[in-house]
């Protein structure tokens, strides 16, 4: 099977299982595919230091690791982060904050995008 650009839009505030499962499925799909990783709206509190084992969360530090592992490109939406007065934590691979209309392009680019 040819390799597809995929884009995994997590748009979801970070307090239910959706975040998981979205990285969950992204660090699989991204040994077969070109994986982009894009957290918008309220799904960027997921890239904070907020504290989800304090609500029965499984942290996300493995899944981010394994996506900078593999390749995959993991983008934050600068607007959302400023909108909220965020401060991104400091992650175990790189974090691309990129303004909403580069988002849109790589969204339109892709072959794949699964939202979340």
């Amino acid at each position: 099977m040819a390799k597809k650009k995929v884009v995994v839009l997590i748009k979801s505030n970070p307090f239910s299982w959706k975040v998981f499962e979205a990285l969950r499925l992204a660090v699989g799909a991204s040994m077969e595919h070109k994986m982009h990783v894009v957290f918008i709206k309220d799904g960027v509190y997921s890239l904070t230091d907020w504290k989800p084992q304090l609500i029965g969360i499984e942290p996300f530090d493995k899944s981010i690791e394994a996506l900078g592992m593999m390749g995959a490109e993991i983008i934050a939406e600068e607007e959302a982060i400023r909108e909220r007065g965020l401060i991104l934590k400091k992650w175990p691979a790189e974090i691309k904050v990129m303004p909403k209309d580069d988002i849109a392009e790589l969204i339109k680019d892709s072959e794949v995008v699964l939202s979340w």
